[in-house]
C-alpha cells in the first residue's frame, strides 16, 4: 500500500521528532514506544523487528524488548520478530497465539558462539498472517563487510527475507531498525520503508547506508551524480 509520509512527518515536526526522508523511505531518530502510536491502523503492510533479545552484546542488550509488539499490533497483523537462537524462546512467548510458524535460515559461514557451539542460522517468528506459500527455510552466507553495530543482522539474509515476506511496492516498519539493514533491504527489492531507532549514532549509521543503496539503485546520469539526493526528495529534520 503507499504509505502518506507528508501526514507523519508532520506529526514529528509538531514534536520535534527527529527524522530523515528520502523517497520512500522515513527514518526517525526517538523512541518507538512514542512514535508508533502516532502510526495510523492499516498504513503499513508488515512490520520487521529484529529487537534487542539479551545477548549482552551492549549495554541495552540484557533482555528481550517486547514492549514495541503491542503498539505495532495496532498498525497491523502482519509482525515478524527476527532472534537468534537465544532469542526464539522470547520471540514466541512474545506473540503468543498469534504465532504462524518460523522461518529458518542457515547461516552457512556463520561464526557466531551459540549456547552449544557455533549459532549458525536466525529465526524470524511470523505472527498473524500466512505469508505466500513457500519453503519455511533459507540460507545465506555473509559476503561483505558488516556495519558498526553490536548484533547487526547481514544484509545478504534480510535481502531474501523481505522479499520472502511482502510483495513490490509493499511498505515495511522496523520499530528498532538499528543500523539500517532492513531498510538497505527494501531499498534493494522496491519496498517503501520507515525505520525507527532510538540511538542517535545508529540513526545516522542507517541514514548513511541507506542513503548509499538508494544511490545505486538510482537511474541517472554521471553528471548528475552529487545531485542524487535532491532527486531523491531529500529531507532532514533534527530535533527541537
Amino acid at each position: 500500500m503507499s504509505f502518506d509520509f507528508s501526514t507523519l512527518t508532520a506529526e514529528l515536526d509538531q514534536r520535534g521528532i527527529a527524522y530523515w526522508q528520502s523517497g520512500e523511505v522515513l527514518l526517525i531518530n526517538h523512541d518507538c514506544l512514542a512514535v508508533l502510536p502516532l502510526i495510523p491502523a492499516g498504513s503499513v503492510d508488515v512490520v520487521i523487528a529484529d529487537p534487542p533479545y539479551g545477548c549482552d552484546k551492549a549495554q541495552w542488550d540484557g533482555r528481550f524488548f517486547g514492549e514495541w509488539y503491542p503498539p505495532a499490533k495496532d498498525i497491523t497483523s502482519h509482525i515478524v520478530i527476527i532472534a537468534g537462537s537465544a532469542g526464539v524462546a522470547d520471540a514466541i512467548r512474545c506473540a503468543g497465539a498469534d504465532v504462524v510458524d518460523v522461518i529458518a535460515a542457515w547461516n552457512t559461514n556463520s561464526r557466531t558462539r551459540g549456547a552449544i557451539g557455533f549459532s549458525n542460522w536466525l529465526a524470524a517468528t511470523v505472527c498473524g498472517y500466512k505469508p505466500r506459500q513457500q519453503q519455511n527455510i533459507m540460507r545465506f552466507a555473509i559476503c561483505g563487510d558488516m556495519p558498526d553495530h553490536p548484533a547487526p543482522k547481514p544484509i545478504e539474509y534480510m535481502a531474501q527475507l523481505v522479499p520472502r515476506l511482502t510483495d513490490d511496492g509493499d511498505c515495511v516498519l522496523d520499530p528498532v531498525c538499528g543500523s539500517g539493514t532492513t531498510g538497505v533491504a527494501c531499498v534493494k527489492t522496491g519496498r517503501a520503508f520507515i525505520g525507527i531507532e532510538i540511538h542517535e549514532p545508529f540513526y545516522q549509521i542507517a541514514k548513511q547506508r541507506i542513503a548509499a543503496a538508494q544511490h545505486k539503485c538510482l537511474p541517472i546520469r554521471a553528471e548528475d551524480a552529487p545531485l542524487w539526493q535532491m532527486a531523491q526528495g531529500d529531507s532532514d529534520r533534527d530535533a527541537r
